[in-house]
């Protein structure tokens, strides 16, 4: 039980971490709300979005005592293929066993290659959902994938308007 509860606030302060050193700056907040006023003419598409995990080559602290300068962030952009932790990260670029994302209708979507869990971050006290191989799931917002034992997070997904013509 003291496992799981360290767990559990070691993702928590991991996922403050993040938000406090990726929150939006002021610039992105009035991109935002321009996009809001937009007519019903666009479409959001995904072009990006952050994936971070602990460097495991400079620390084996777990949960909360992990600082920001131990954890790795790597940009997925569209038609990226990356190799994290010996996982690939693909966005619209898929490829046999990658964690596939892609943009649908303005969401990032993600056909998943093995058994995992995503949990939102901060935890809105559902826990952690379990997905299987070939699932297409949808991320929103800041999301915890846990693959084995490895954690990342997802974060700072990027929009480009495309006008439909």
């Amino acid at each position: 039980m003291k496992k799981i509860l360290l767990i559990t606030v070691g993702i928590i302060f991991f996922s403050v971490l993040i938000v406090i050193i990726k929150g939006p700056s002021n610039d992105e907040k009035e991109k935002k709300n321009n996009e809001s006023i937009q007519d019903s003419f666009s479409e959001n598409v995904v072009i990006g979005f952050n994936v971070t995990s602990k460097n495991s080559e400079l620390t084996t602290k777990t949960g909360k005592d992990i600082s920001t300068s131990e954890m790795i962030t790597k940009s997925v952009d569209s038609g990226d293929k990356i190799l994290f932790k010996n996982f690939q990260f693909t966005l619209d670029n898929s490829i046999e066993g990658a964690l596939n994302f892609y943009s649908n209708k303005g969401k990032l979507m993600c056909n998943i290659p093995t058994e995992l869990s995503v949990m939102s971050m901060p935890p809105d006290g559902s826990g952690a959902t379990s997905y299987d191989k070939g699932d297409n799931i949808e991320f929103s917002g800041i999301s915890l994938i846990k693959i084995n034992s490895i954690n990342f997070v997802i974060s700072d997904i990027r929009f480009n308007d495309k006008t439909i013509d």
